[in-house]
């Protein structure tokens, strides 16, 4: 039974264990049943901090499953497309990688995260890494831009809008590793 009062929770949360070589990793998605919003995750941290993010929500029970809408591509964030680049992933184009990709996005929407890919699977933390194989620093729209393919992220790169630091090769990569667009 549920504190008088208590608000309920509506969420589905789909698990599965991946296994790979010498370890399993737990993923899947969760799914919000009043607005129809699905969140991958990689990890049990990164399943407990979107679950906080949504129960945190200022609006959380006023709307419903009929009144969602598709989010247009124009107003996605930042947040939106690092938290789906687990689900867009193509572990077939980056066999044999294992890296840390620190992404810094500055402006409105900006922040710090990293996806981590080793062994055919990519999780995605909100902050800063201990130690990041590749740094790209860039204004959070170009990013989304860079994501949409509205923007070529060599293009971006060429003019100044996107700063690599670290492992340019596995820079040079990492469009080919997620499906863009």
């Amino acid at each position: 039974m549920g504190r008088q009062g208590a608000r309920a929770a509506s969420f589905v949360v789909r698990v599965w264990l991946e296994e790979s070589r010498a370890e399993g990793r737990l993923r899947g998605e969760i799914s919000d049943l009043r607005t129809g919003e699905v969140r991958p995750f990689g990890d049990e941290l990164h399943l407990l901090r979107c679950l906080w993010d949504w129960v945190r929500q200022p609006d959380i029970g006023r709307s419903s499953p009929s009144s969602r809408k598709e989010v247009p591509m124009s107003e996605l964030t930042a947040r939106d497309v690092i938290l789906r680049m687990p689900e867009a992933f193509q572990p077939d184009k980056a066999q044999g990688v294992s890296a840390t990709i620190q992404y810094s996005l500055t402006g409105e929407g900006g922040g710090d995260w990293y996806l981590v890919i080793s062994e055919g699977t990519c999780t995605v933390h909100e902050g800063k890494a201990e130690k990041a194989d590749v740094t790209l620093t860039m204004d959070a729209r170009d990013f989304v831009d860079i994501a949409t393919g509205k923007l070529d992220a060599m293009k971006a790169f060429m003019s100044g809008k996107l700063k690599v630091s670290g492992n340019m090769m596995l820079a040079t990569r990492l469009t080919s590793f997620f499906r863009i667009g």
